[in-house]
């Protein structure tokens, strides 16, 4: 193919949906595949840090799912959610890395227990006329959730993820993701005042609608 054509068609995916992006890659359209990576990097990665804090293991996950992905492209096409898929893939390569890594014994549902999510401030984007004092507070309250609770804010609040979506994830059933997110509200409403408890609320929505 002559390059210039093939860099041509790589700009023309900057606009297009990235499911689309993806179906086209799965139907044969090769030069899809750098989109595919551009449009999914960023979540994945972000997600990864949060599963282990481990940035180079992380980013060794994603290019070893990418190099998988472009080797069994032909495979793909049966994919219904491909943020889905990605997520769940990255997820069980970061446990199984860690596993090996740890040499310990046990399955990996006994590992995902150990997982360990943190909520920085650099996540809060708060409007500027609230207090740092009120962000601290918000950020310790958050970090006091159950990592199976943060994980679903995570992939609910912050990369607009379904309830369905996450019991696929996660692999627990709907009722399970509900029961989490009704348990981290309720956790929330004793931890803070509430002032802050209305800018919770007010905040995950921002991100939703900004997805």
């Amino acid at each position: 193919m002559d390059p210039k054509k093939q860099g041509k068609g790589r700009r023309n995916t900057e606009h297009i949906d990235k499911d689309k992006v993806w179906e086209r890659f799965v139907a044969g359209h090769d030069t899809y595949f750098k989109s595919v990576f551009d449009h999914y990097y960023t979540s994945m990665y972000g997600y990864g840090v949060k599963l282990c804090n481990r940035p180079e293991l992380v980013k060794d996950c994603i290019q070893e799912l990418f190099r998988n992905i472009w080797e069994r492209r032909e495979e793909l096409d049966h994919i219904e959610s491909p943020n889905v898929y990605l997520f769940v893939s990255l997820r069980r390569k970061i446990l199984k890395k860690i596993k090996a890594r740890r040499k310990t014994g046990g399955d990996l549902e006994e590992l995902d227990e150990r997982i360990f999510i943190q909520f920085g401030k650099e996540e809060l984007i708060i409007r500027d006329e609230i207090r740092f004092q009120k962000k601290s507070e918000l950020q310790q309250a958050l970090n006091q959730l159950s990592n199976r609770q943060k994980e679903v804010i995570y992939l609910h609040y912050y990369n607009g993820m379904s309830y369905g979506e996450i019991e696929k994830i996660l692999s627990i059933n709907r009722q399970s993701v509900h029961n989490h997110m009704y348990r981290a509200m309720e956790t929330l409403r004793t931890l803070l005042d509430t002032e802050i408890m209305k800018l919770v609320v007010t905040l995950l929505i921002s991100f939703l609608l900004f997805l």
